[in-house]
């Protein structure tokens, strides 16, 4: 094979071994904690859950959780934190039927499940879940050159979600962020290539994908009829209602499944209601408070649980809705917080043994700095690589997300999902010369978009002084001797 062959470009403008080397740089890490921890059992309610529903569904009994085995397990846990008194001969053998979380997530589980067997199933997961979220720094790459960015700004994005640090340790639980996010990007890219394209069957795929993503978060759906809209400015009707039945037809089997199930109409997961509960509160802080999280807990039908949690919120708005504007400021700054729960969680938790505090320091300020400098550098990229058909759908992505969690319920990990596009714009930022004297001179220039990149940075700042000062004295308590040992909760 000739040297020109095997660097020959591909389509995407990177040759392949540039792409393949930003997916080495991104596997190695998550794979490397993958083998360490291959076999450490989970941890959390969501990574039961996401269990038991996959354990069902590869067993062919269908869409189901709190199966016998897992209430006799889970006993003294449910008891002792949620005030569930069952007994494992009071559940159905093969569990309940529920609608409460989407099933994206858990059919990927059950398939890798079914590939490992279920004997092996968290190490198998975990091996296919580094290598999936590994995919994320190639992707990003790609997406800033469909952005129209060069490709210095291209690689400099796919290796900033290669080397992410908090994004390492996703592969190691059940979280569906790991399925999501390459999901969310993937459905993106093929947009942005079927309208450049004009391709019909490519707009179809773009549909069918981010059909699959809504289906594993439907907190994106507010997106679609966005991404439908944009879609027809730049191509046509034809093609935004195309993109748009595709989606659709991901997502009304089990709209249909849910809606039998409960007796009425209902979306792909049915937390709505408890969502609500736990971010209007009156003891909550309109951001996820587990002890407010297992209230409602104590209810295993779906229904009940949903009807009851909605009138509740509903009763708390009512009773003071002068502090709703408070609480959604403060969901406004949980939502781009520092990304230090999960160091935190899993420390306290003493997953990791004691550790030496100045390697403790060390390795938070390694787990919150990507994203200060990522998020700091972003506005100035958007400003540098101007106006463009992307930028704008990125945009739109952007608020969607915000308008979805910000007046129901946020957590910093919700913002993850928007990181591999604002990768690819602080790529653009980073690979413009002499940025600073550049940024420097546009805003003595009086250049809007640049004064409004500043603005952003300045917000950004704000929220992490307030975020950081808000948790240092739980910080101080994990630094000092026994910090590893505190079991504070997620």
């Amino acid at each position: 094979m000739s040297a020109s062959s095997t660097a020959s470009p591909a389509p995407s403008g990177l040759s392949r071994w540039a792409l393949i080397g930003i997916f080495t740089f991104g596997l190695a890490p998550r794979l490397a904690l993958a083998c360490v921890y291959l076999h450490a059992p989970i941890g959390l309610d969501d990574m039961y859950q996401y269990d038991m529903l996959a354990r069902s569904i590869a067993a062919g009994k269908g869409y189901r959780w709190y199966q016998r085995q897992d209430v006799e397990f889970l006993q003294p846990y449910l008891r002792r934190f949620y005030d569930i008194q069952l007994t494992p001969s009071e559940v159905p053998e093969d569990g309940y039927i529920t609608t409460f979380r989407a099933p994206g997530y858990p059919l990927f589980l059950a398939g890798a499940y079914v590939l490992t067997g279920v004997s092996y199933r968290l190490a198998g997961v975990r091996v296919v879940q580094a290598f999936l979220t590994a995919a994320l720094a190639p992707l990003t790459a790609l997406l800033a050159l469909k952005l129209g960015l060069t490709r210095r700004a291209a690689v400099f994005a796919g290796m900033a979600m290669a080397v992410y640090p908090v994004l390492w340790m996703y592969p190691l639980g059940l979280g569906s962020e790991n399925l999501f996010m390459p999901l969310l990007l993937a459905a993106i890219l093929l947009l942005l290539d079927a309208v450049t394209r004009g391709s019909r069957p490519v707009l179809v795929a773009s549909g069918l994908v981010l059909g699959a993503a809504i289906l594993t978060r439907p907190a994106l759906t507010l997106f679609l009829p966005l991404a439908g809209l944009w879609t027809w400015r730049r191509t046509g009707f034809r093609a935004a209602v195309l993109t748009t039945l595709a989606a659709v037809a991901v997502l009304t089997p089990w709209v249909i499944r849910n809606s039998l199930v409960l007796g009425r109409p209902a979306f792909v997961e049915n937390t709505l209601g408890y969502n609500l509960f736990v971010g209007y509160h009156p003891e909550g802080d309109g951001g996820f408070v587990n002890e407010i999280g297992v209230i409602p807990t104590r209810f295993l039908d779906d229904a009940e649980r949903d009807r009851w949690t909605m009138q509740q919120a509903i009763g708390f708005i009512r009773s003071d809705p002068g502090r709703v504007p408070e609480l959604l400021a403060r969901r406004l700054v949980y939502f781009w917080g520092l990304e230090d729960r999960e160091l935190i969680y899993f420390y306290t938790n003493d997953f990791f043994g004691p550790i030496a505090t100045a390697w403790l320091a060390a390795g938070y300020v390694l787990l919150v700095a990507p994203l200060i400098v990522v998020g700091l550098s972003a506005p100035w990229g958007m400003v540098f690589a101007g106006s463009s058909p992307g930028r704008t759908l990125v945009a739109a992505l952007i608020a969607a997300m915000l308008l979805a969690y910000v007046p129901i319920l946020t957590e910093p990990r919700f913002h993850l999902p928007l990181m591999p596009f604002l990768a690819a714009y602080a790529g653009a930022a980073w690979s413009t010369p002499h940025p600073f004297r550049e940024i420097g001179a546009k805003l003595r220039a009086r250049r809007t978009g640049f004064w409004l990149a500043g603005m952003a940075c300045m917000f950004l700042l704000v929220i992490w002084l307030m975020d950081f000062t808000a948790v240092l004295p739980r910080l101080a308590a994990i630094f000092a001797p026994g910090g590893n040992r505190l079991w504070l909760n997620y």
